[in-house]
């Protein structure tokens, strides 16, 4: 649950802090995107679609690795197709958050909004290092 709102929020937080980033594709809808940012050189490809049939596994990730994105953020759920597609990448180390189980819809909305500052703080990690960083493939599980 609240994987794709996650998801969106990463995205919108991004470029609100990086309002030059360079946006090289961009397929949003109401409920889903599928976006590469780029920011200070860091190419950024990110998914919320995560379930079994969904086009991160066929589509996303194949673009995502073919123009050539540093970080892949995207959502999973927590066993199968998706997840074996996300572990399967080559040459990303990848790095796991789950997001917990609802009880009320307004604790969902403040865990989405939890992991999405966590996820973009790791970006923010890897966007501020002198050094550049591993590939690192993140999702969000539910």
């Amino acid at each position: 649950m609240g994987k794709s709102q996650t998801i969106r929020t990463v995205v919108e937080m991004l470029t609100a802090k990086h309002p030059n980033a360079t946006i090289e594709y961009n397929h949003t809808t109401k409920v889903d995107v599928r976006v590469v940012l780029t920011i200070n050189g860091l190419k950024i490809g990110v998914e919320s679609q995560g379930g079994p049939n969904s086009r991160l596994i066929k589509e996303s990730l194949e673009l995502f690795v073919r123009i050539g994105c540093d970080v892949i953020i995207c959502a999973t759920r927590t066993s199968g197709r998706t997840v074996e597609a996300v572990n399967a990448l080559q040459g990303f180390d990848v790095h796991w958050l789950e997001q917990r189980d609802k009880s009320q819809p307004y604790e969902q909305i403040l865990r989405s909004l939890a992991l999405a500052r966590n996820i973009v703080e790791e970006v923010e990690a890897l966007i501020g290092s002198l050094e550049p960083a591993p590939a690192r493939s993140m999702s969000a599980k539910a």
